[in-house]
């Protein structure tokens, strides 16, 4: 009897591949213009503060922000309106805190206040200075900037004159000598390769208020 081979055993068929479930991605939420244009000024600050204005195009600045050029366009008119809204905000968040407490305190100690914030030593405060160093040189050629700058003077002036001791005139002068010559030890202090550190910035400006006490 002639025996036959066992058939062979089937191998099981292998499941039909089921196709990929997909989900839609998520609708992106429109976030308000106010918030837009926050987001666009932040991402501004970081690359104008390390860069310069003059080497950050409105591409530059839709980059950061993770948008199309067109949306910069929307809300700026060009790298000038930027480095204003740049520095509106920097104003508010980071000077004005400072002015505030100062005058609030009064007296020395409220310049004192004045000389170790405006003068400090860390990088939010050479960032601010290379910010406004941008902008000193954009307000010497726009009159509209320059009447803000002349502002921000104004107010600074009036502060610094209600802290110093006395009355009269004479303290009008003396205000506006230390804003010039705070303004030149920023110049000094936080250009890259300046001869001065903050640290002796702060001594040479407290030594300017002694001598005026004297």
């Amino acid at each position: 009897m002639t025996q036959h081979a066992a058939p062979p055993t089937p191998t099981p068929s292998a499941p039909a591949p089921t196709a990929p479930t997909t989900q839609p991605p998520p609708a992106r939420r429109r976030q308000a213009p106010e918030v837009r244009r926050r987001m666009l000024t932040e991402a501004a600050r970081g690359v104008i503060a390390e860069r310069g204005l003059h080497a950050v195009t409105l591409r530059d600045v839709a980059a950061a922000g993770g948008v199309a050029v067109g949306t910069v366009t929307y809300h700026f008119q060009g790298m000038a309106d930027v480095l204003a809204e740049v520095l509106r905000t920097e104003m508010a968040e980071f000077s004005a805190p400072i002015l505030a407490r100062a005058a609030q305190t009064g007296g020395r100690a409220g310049l004192d206040l004045v000389i170790d914030g405006l003068l400090a030593s860390d990088t939010a405060t050479h960032d601010h200075w290379m910010l406004w160093l941008d902008f000193w040189a954009l307000a010497a050629r726009s009159p509209v900037y320059a009447a803000w700058q002349a502002e921000v003077y104004r107010d600074l002036h009036a502060l610094v004159r209600a802290c110093l001791p006395g009355q009269g005139g004479r303290n009008a002068d003396r205000a506006v000598e230390f804003v010039a010559l705070l303004d030149g030890l920023v110049v000094q202090c936080y250009l890259p390769g300046g001869p001065l550190t903050p640290a002796r910035g702060r001594t040479i400006l407290r030594s300017f208020l002694t001598a005026m006490d004297g």
